[in-house]
């Protein structure tokens, strides 16, 4: 008999989306909504983003459309300076935050660590950006999977991001500080790992036993 798998309530439509990816005798054992730790890398590499053709050139068809009309260039080129301003602002924020809640990732991006990073922040093919930190985790009895979290779930399908073989990803042993209340550690085979930050408090106990090799008999 298969055990009934763990997905919050308020987030049940993580289990048909799930579901509808498995392999034939595949079982899943739950899958939760997660968040890359506030203070991953929020860039990466240009040398790690992947192309995205349909996307790419829907934004230089909007690139011409704001040189075509006035009024919208004179506010994209105005909005250039204030974007520049907030990044830099972003950017000392965090470095200070940084300075207080530590390391929240181990590896560098030729890790395993750093590919899951880059696979979660590169998202779906049809958006533009490498900023996405918003994604769901789908584990079965064979593989981890990295789901996208689409914005109405009762109309668009989550898409499968990526997957790791089940056995190549764990609970982190060392503990983090115990003030960080929604984090979870996931540890990988070459000893980089990175935190992930469960959608509420009381996920933590969930995500942290599916991670764990023997949690609830699903090793």
């Amino acid at each position: 008999m298969h055990p009934t798998p763990v997905v919050p309530e308020r987030d049940a439509w993580l289990l048909p989306h799930s579901s509808a990816l498995l392999r034939p005798g595949e079982t899943l054992y739950g899958a939760l909504p997660v968040r890359l730790d506030p203070l991953v890398p929020d860039r990466i590499p240009r040398r790690r983003r992947r192309p995205k053709p349909e996307a790419e050139e829907r934004e230089r068809f909007k690139g011409w459309w704001r040189i075509l009309l006035p009024v919208s260039f004179v506010m994209w080129v105005c909005a250039l300076p204030a974007g520049l301003l907030e990044r830099g602002a972003h950017h000392t924020w965090h470095g200070f935050r940084r300075l207080f809640r530590g390391r929240v990732w181990q590896g560098g991006w030729d890790s395993a660590a750093g590919w899951f990073v880059v696979t979660t922040r590169s998202g779906t093919d049809d958006s533009l950006g490498h900023d996405n930190d918003q994604l769901a985790l789908a584990f079965t009895d064979q593989r981890l999977l990295l789901l996208s979290h689409p914005v109405l779930p009762e109309r668009e399908a989550a898409r499968l991001l990526g997957e790791l073989p089940r056995g190549r990803f764990t609970l982190r042993p060392e503990p983090h500080p115990a003030r960080h209340t929604h984090r979870v550690d996931l540890a990988f085979p070459d000893g980089s790992w990175l935190a992930l930050e469960a959608a509420e408090r009381e996920q933590v106990p969930q995500l942290t036993g599916l991670l764990s090799p023997v949690g609830g008999g699903r090793a």
